[in-house]
């Protein structure tokens, strides 16, 4: 099974995960750390060729300096609020506890980078996952990450939040962080100087978006430079207008049927084309980025995004008034959103007792409310440690939804992480063509495809 895992997740990336790596391999784990400057790196370089050096022990990946142990924390959340959240905890961290020192790690394409690296044997002794993914449950039964079941941190999680981290094994092989969700983002100050409300159901949502075009207003931002933002929208809307849609391609990629023919795929990509014909033109174009700061900007009155761009979009608008509310089906009552764990931390299984008691230590101190609370004053999504709180009013409406249940997980947490990447392209060519029934068997052809690998 091991052999397996390494074989099929390491071939796909390998050049990436080099890049991503600086072409190294082993024990060499020169940490990556953002918001380093250009002599802080030199000297870190220097500390880290020199142990290498003095050091037989190849496989460590915790660089010990006098008395001092410095572990990388491998983070995959790339936008800024995240980012800013988890290094003032690191900073405040550091300062507190002289013998230990993280450094934080976060490359592009992470996931790949990981994975290419937990396969070659470097893995990070802290790293940050998606415990309810597929790929994740392949991690833990091959043994890559570390039984966290006994660690008394784990109390202070939302117990529902934890148990969705819960492992085949009836173990908990992570601390659950932060929830997610995608929905529609919203200018509220748009919304009422051109007097609309928060819409419930689809044609209430057509309506909204009629009411601002008519007032020369772009009702909706759309990001598609990448395939996996176009495949965040693509999770979103599967989830909101197909209620079985997930399970359909779970069924489909174990040889049960097609999307071709399928009615509800049909309706949601025909709903789709509605909401492209009310989107910026230059939607193909757009990088995530871009987009969100124009929405902050108020160029358009609504984005589909995930919380994890909630704390970027405020950082690029401070004075923004924002809300969030879930993308509507044909009724209130069928709506659902996409919601999952965003950000959870875990520990190596290959990691040294000494290297595995201090990465403790910092995830005993990552579940402190009042540390919690600063990555979530950063990142803005719901955090899953108990007695944050979260003040802005605007997401009441998704906190409402994911309370009340009506919720799905992200489609990895069903099928094959390799199936779900290949439709984002697939949906992607959508956005261009804008073909419904080209689509539906451009799907099918894709899963065929990357089920058989």
């Amino acid at each position: 099974m091991k052999k397996k895992l390494a074989m099929a997740l390491c071939v796909a990336m390998t050049v990436t995960a080099l890049a991503g790596c600086g072409g190294k391999s082993g024990g060499d784990n020169t940490a990556k750390t953002t918001g380093t400057d250009a002599g802080q790196q030199e000297e870190t370089q220097t500390e880290n060729q020199e142990q290498t050096e003095s050091d037989d022990s190849s496989g460590d990946k915790a660089q010990a300096s006098g008395d001092v142990m410095t572990l990388e924390f491998f983070q995959q959340k790339s936008e800024e609020g995240p980012q800013k959240g988890y290094q003032a905890i690191i900073d405040k961290f550091n300062a507190e506890n002289s013998d230990i020192q993280i450094e934080m790690n976060t490359v592009p394409d992470a996931g790949t980078v990981l994975t290419s690296r937990i396969s070659s044997g470097d893995i990070p002794v802290i790293f940050s996952d998606y415990p309810t993914q597929v790929q994740f449950r392949q991690k833990v039964a091959n043994g890559y990450v570390q039984d966290l079941s006994d660690q008394e941190f784990l109390k202070n999680a939302n117990e529902a939040a934890l148990e969705m981290t819960k492992q085949e094994d009836g173990g908990y092989y992570a601390l659950p962080y932060s929830r997610n969700y995608m929905g529609v983002y919203y200018n509220q100050t748009i919304f009422e100087e051109n007097g609309v409300e928060i819409p419930t159901t689809w044609d209430e949502f057509v309506q909204v978006c009629e009411t601002l075009k008519a007032a020369g207003i772009t009702p909706m931002g759309l990001m598609g430079k990448d395939p996996g933002r176009v495949g965040h929208t693509f999770q979103c809307q599967t989830v909101a207008w197909s209620p079985n849609g997930i399970e359909n391609i779970a069924k489909v990629a174990a040889g049960e049927g097609k999307i071709e023919g399928d009615a509800e795929f049909k309706a949601e990509f025909e709903k789709m084309k509605v909401l492209l014909s009310y989107s910026n033109e230059d939607a193909l174009a757009l990088s995530d980025t871009q987009c969100w700061e124009n929405f902050a900007n108020g160029q358009y009155a609504m984005c589909i995004t995930g919380s994890y761009a909630r704390g970027t979009i405020a950082s690029l608008n401070p004075d923004a008034k924002l809300g969030v509310f879930p993308l509507p089906n044909d009724t209130e009552e069928s709506t659902r959103a996409l919601a999952g764990i965003d950000a959870a931390i875990c520990v190596s299984a290959k990691a040294s007792d000494e290297e595995k008691a201090a990465a403790y230590r910092f995830l005993e101190y990552l579940a402190q409310p009042e540390n919690a609370q600063l990555f979530c004053n950063s990142d803005g999504a719901p955090s899953c440690i108990t007695g944050v709180e979260n003040n802005d009013e605007g997401i009441a409406p998704m906190i409402e939804i994911l309370n009340d249940g009506r919720v799905h997980d992200w489609m990895a947490s069903t099928i094959n992480n390799n199936i779900v990447t290949d439709l984002y392209n697939v949906v992607q060519g959508f956005w261009a063509e804008q073909d419904v029934d080209k689509v539906l068997k451009d799907m099918d052809a894709s899963i065929a495809v990357t089920s058989a690998e």
